[in-house]
């Protein structure tokens, strides 16, 4: 496994992995509204690009392609942690977190923060982060709680 950086190239099977990946795992936790309405954000090509490009999104990568993402933006918000729906639980999570733990204490960033989904907290708390608050989103009319997390790396 490799890690590197996104690129643009890279958008569209980002967006494929994205879609495939919540479709595939989301129906355990959320309705079929929620997982319909989360997973077709990766249609949005423009937000989808925004999403990926504005922070430092890191791709881990072998021969069969990109098996994940995690994005960091420089005021220490992680954006993304996602793995490919047919590599759950290898291993790939837990090193991208770790790729983002890195840049953070690299750039001296002190807050890691994110909102988290019922199917990511277990990857954030796995990392020492602690839920402070919870919170409820709209998107395309479907609610959603979401879990606010933070670490101090110091």
């Amino acid at each position: 496994m490799t890690i590197r950086m996104a690129q643009e190239l890279d958008i569209p099977e980002l967006a494929q992995l994205y879609q495939e990946t919540v479709l595939a795992i989301a129906p355990h936790y959320y309705s079929p509204e929620q997982t319909h309405s989360w997973a077709s954000f990766a249609s949005d090509i423009a937000s989808f690009r925004e999403f990926i490009l504005a922070a430092t999104t890191f791709l881990a990568t072998d021969e069969t392609g990109i098996l994940g993402f995690a994005g960091i933006a420089d005021n220490g918000h992680i954006t993304a942690a996602y793995v490919r729906r047919d590599r759950i639980h290898q291993g790939i999570g837990s090193t991208l977190m770790q790729t983002l733990l890195d840049y953070a204490k690299n750039h001296t960033i002190e807050r890691l923060y994110a909102e988290a989904s019922e199917f990511s907290l277990g990857l954030f708390k796995k990392y020492g982060f602690h839920v402070y608050d919870t919170e409820i989103v709209e998107r395309q009319g479907v609610e959603f709680q979401r879990y606010l997390v933070e670490r101090f790396t110091l």
